[in-house]
């Protein structure tokens, strides 16, 4: 069964992010039920956005956690005020919050000696989330949705509900009569997932596909796999234009780069700078297009990436290097004068 699965892979305590709603809820109970003995930690961050009812959110998650046996572990994590500020006339805050969220979840993760935190998305999360990514412009990579297992933010992250629907959610948490809190903003369209979520998918279930959600996390699926082979063949091709690596610096043969499809180099360059500076975060379409110019072009060029990486072409070369700023070296200490 899943459950047990999912406790037995949990080498540390079992660290469940809850924010009091319905899902998450349901996902404590859910792995509360099969822990067998083992630690579960309900972590809840607090980003204040709701002042009283963020608080009483906090206070609640806390109560019943206690009442159901398991720990409780809070942070908060405000908002800046300069963040806060977008937020006037609806406008969302969804990145930041999400940021620090993952920030405090991490924090979190660490002070209790956890090795991932399990999180309530669902099915229907993740039709939301192939949709908003598909109209926002996403790679094969994006347009796969969210995985199982994934890191996010530096924080390893188990998603067990990925395939269950919402509705089924609510039934779980109807059957066990499980106690939640209702996030109003939930309800308001000014979010971009809110927006998806209560006005888009379902005008497209109304007038184009009753399925629609289903339709979704099929094309999801189909992405998913497509990009899981791009990634394989990308491995292997990179290893045969690889002509220098070292801890700073990687070079790719420029010529034989132009002999694969432009999607199978888009992989092999994401491959190289992951390789170089441990993750793609910031990496863009337009970085990625700078990389595809450079293997184009002439001795000379160069292209400067996130994470302090800069692309140049040398001769028969694609080299990507990182520059580090400097440290200003300290200043020499005058020797105190003797009387």
């Amino acid at each position: 069964e899943l459950r047990e699965r999912l406790v037995q892979a949990a080498e540390a305590p079992i660290v469940v992010a809850v924010s009091g709603g319905p899902d998450s809820m349901a996902l404590l109970h859910f792995m509360l039920e099969g822990a067998k003995g083992a630690r579960v930690i309900a972590a809840h961050v607090n980003h204040g956005l709701r002042g009283d009812a963020s608080n009483a959110d906090a206070a609640f998650v806390r109560a019943e956690a206690a009442t159901w046996g398991a720990e409780a572990e809070m942070v908060d994590a405000a908002i800046p005020e300069r963040h806060r500020a977008r937020a006037a006339g609806g406008a969302a805050v969804e990145a930041d919050a999400r940021r620090a969220r993952y920030t405090a979840l991490r924090e979190i993760a660490d002070r209790v000696g956890a090795d991932r935190i399990f999180t309530a998305h669902t099915a229907d999360d993740q039709a939301e989330t192939v949709l908003l990514r598909l109209v926002r412009g996403a790679g094969l990579r994006g347009l796969a949705g969210m995985a199982p297992r994934s890191r996010v933010h530096g924080v390893r992250v188990a998603r067990p509900f990925l395939s269950v629907t919402r509705r089924q959610v609510v039934a779980y948490v109807e059957r066990h009569a499980i106690p939640y809190r209702r996030d109003a903003t939930n309800d308001e369209i000014a979010a971009a997932r809110n927006f998806v979520r209560h006005e888009i998918v379902p005008r497209l279930e109304a007038r184009l596909n009753p399925a629609a959600r289903e339709a979704l996390l099929r094309a999801a699926s189909i992405f998913r796999e497509a990009n899981d082979d791009l990634e394989r063949r990308a491995a292997r091709v990179y290893r045969r234009l690889l002509l220098e690596r070292d801890e700073e610096k990687i070079s790719l043969d420029a010529p034989a780069l132009l002999l694969y499809p432009k999607l199978l180099r888009t992989y092999v360059f994401r491959r190289a700078v992951r390789e170089l500076n441990g993750n793609l975060r910031d990496v863009a379409t337009v970085h990625l297009c700078a990389l595809h110019e450079l293997a184009q072009s002439h001795r000379g060029h160069v292209a400067d990436l996130p994470g302090g990486i800069r692309a140049r072409r040398e001769r028969d070369r694609v080299i990507l290097s990182l520059h580090r700023p400097r440290k200003p070296e300290p200043k020499p200490q005058s020797e105190p004068s003797k009387a």
